[in-house]
């Protein structure tokens, strides 16, 4: 073998080893190591970069989001200069949401002053009472939630190894710079949503499993994709998402014709058993978009 063919090799070897970069979302290791090994869903945030995008400066800067403010709340966070990023991790049964942050060390006093009890469990001090309750992991993760729920997280702490394996390949569909993202596994679920969104809780009881995720650096772009159980179910899915978009576009005031372009990014498409949703709204109609949806303006 010549030294040429030696050095041709080695090249190709260190090119494929310096293309392989991590493939989906990035979970700081602090909250996949809390992860439970049978979690069904996981929605994450990273809100340091959600929030440095023109579309969240411009237009959800101003709004809020309860899930956020409660855990700001409960944790003494300002939502946004201290909070780095949310992981939603659940089984269908336990529902916990976890965070990292800059955690103020006056916190657990002021919340007890506020009426929240201290109380033990495995080693940790759970703030709150028997409903719900917060666990600071240290100055810079907590979790947040139910207190039963809290209690299951911490009986499976130690024994995470990140997202389980199912997730884990669902994750492998998202983008890494994706600022929000969601992969389920299947299993009862119940999903925040108001306005008509409230719908797609529906759907999603059709689909075995799934991802979503939005960037939203350059308008609302993102993808949903379900797996679901039978080709008719899944017919079934794309028709009704046919419908939520027709729905959407009967809606859209007479005014604001500018919406139009909007549901013109909305694609839906069929292959076999999977049905994804495109999404790809332009940045000058992302807030009557989301008001249209969610309910409420800025």
């Amino acid at each position: 073998m010549s030294i040429r063919t030696v050095l041709g090799a080695l090249l190709v070897v260190s090119v494929s080893c310096a293309r392989k970069t991590p493939v989906g979302p990035k979970i700081d290791p602090a909250l996949a190591t809390l992860i439970p090994a049978d979690t069904t869903l996981l929605v994450g945030t990273r809100l340091e970069a959600l929030e440095r995008t023109p579309v969240y400066q411009k237009y959800l800067a101003d709004r809020k989001f309860p899930q956020v403010e409660e855990f700001a709340r409960q944790t003494g966070l300002d939502p946004k200069k201290d909070l780095w990023e949310l992981l939603f991790v659940s089984d269908g049964q336990h529902h916990v949401l976890l965070g990292r942050g800059k955690f103020a060390n006056e916190m657990e006093p002021r919340l007890e002053k506020e009426g929240a009890k201290r109380f033990g469990y495995k080693g940790y001090n759970l703030i709150g009472d028997e409903k719900a309750a917060v666990v600071f992991f240290s100055a810079s993760t907590a979790a947040m939630g139910a207190t039963e729920s809290l209690r299951f997280l911490l009986d499976q702490r130690g024994a995470s190894k990140g997202p389980p394996a199912a997730l884990a390949a669902l994750m492998t569909d998202i983008p890494a710079d994706a600022q929000f993202w969601g992969v389920y596994g299947g299993g009862p679920i119940d999903l925040p949503f108001t306005g008509n969104l409230a719908n797609v809780t529906k759907l999603v009881s059709s689909i075995q499993a799934g991802s979503i995720y939005f960037d939203l650096r350059t308008g609302l772009n993102g993808i949903a994709s379900g797996e679901c159980s039978t080709v008719q179910s899944a017919e079934d899915v794309q028709g009704a998402l046919k419908a939520l978009i027709g729905l959407g576009r009967l809606n859209t005031p007479a005014s604001q014709p500018e919406l139009q372009k909007a549901y013109d990014g909305l694609r839906v498409t069929l292959q076999d058993q999977r049905v994804r949703l495109y999404i790809d709204v332009p940045e000058d109609v992302v807030d009557q978009f989301l008001a249209l949806w969610m309910g409420h303006r800025r």
